[in-house]
């Protein structure tokens, strides 16, 4: 995600086949699909349960990676490309919104950004308990192979959303007044403070999950868990400020 404003200015100023917006979601999700796929292909992603004793004399019981299992460094690939094409995808969806915002009459100025907003954090909430469910009961590769179906079913939706072809290309100083511009609208910048304080505020990164998870000894169905938590209360946050704000 810190290089959407990359991706942004290069879809103004660099349109992929007379399109700035649809030619790249479609290589931004073909991406997703493509590393997801690449990842089941080459690695064996189930998981084993056994038991062993541990010093104090109890037995636990300890998941076991097969021996195919993915590398790190080969994991690691296949997410960055994963959240590359995700991120790209989405800066395009971004821009479509923002450009149908400037159409919203005054009155209703900002509903258009939040009811979006509240679409996708609904899908999180309900796509956590799902995906701790199929995780536990059955292996990551069926996760895996969610994720890699996913994208692909979002491209004939794609290639039927309606962008006018060859538009003209303006001066990036011209595109950077009118970003500023936008930004000075309150149906931009209240929403985007909203979500500024959101991702300011909350702790959940890679750091703080390990240290949960190896000095608390938080389970992976206990750190899930919680993700549905703060996806039910950032749900109920944005229905909040859509009806009350």
């Amino acid at each position: 995600s810190t290089f959407k404003l990359a991706f942004g200015f290069w879809s103004d100023n660099v349109p992929l086949w007379g399109y700035r917006r649809k030619s790249y979601m479609f290589i931004g999700w073909m991406m997703a699909s493509l590393s997801m796929i690449a990842l089941i292909l080459t690695s064996d992603l189930t998981l084993s349960k056994e038991t062993e004793t541990n010093d104090d004399g109890d037995e636990v019981e300890i998941t076991v990676a097969p021996e195919n299992a993915p590398s790190i460094p080969g994991f690691s690939l296949a997410v960055l490309l994963f959240g590359t094409g995700f991120w790209f995808a989405d800066v395009m969806g971004d821009s479509i919104v923002a450009e149908k915002a400037k159409l919203e009459p005054p009155e209703s100025r900002g509903q258009l950004q939040s009811t979006c907003y509240a679409c996708r954090f609904f899908g999180l909430m309900v796509a956590a308990p799902i995906s701790t469910v199929l995780y536990s009961k059955y292996s990551p590769g069926l996760v895996i192979a969610i994720m890699a179906a996913l994208p692909v079913a979002m491209l004939p939706l794609i290639y039927n959303l309606w962008e006018r072809k060859d538009a003209p290309v303006k001066p990036t100083r011209e595109q950077c007044g009118e970003i500023w511009t936008t930004v000075c609208s309150r149906a931009v910048w209240q929403p985007m403070g909203f979500v500024f304080l959101y991702n300011l505020l909350q702790i959940g990164n890679a750091a703080w999950r390990e240290f949960l998870k190896t000095v608390l000894g938080f389970t992976a169905n206990q750190l899930n868990t919680l993700l549905i938590v703060a996806y039910v209360l950032l749900y109920a946050g944005i229905m909040a400020y859509k009806y009350y704000f």
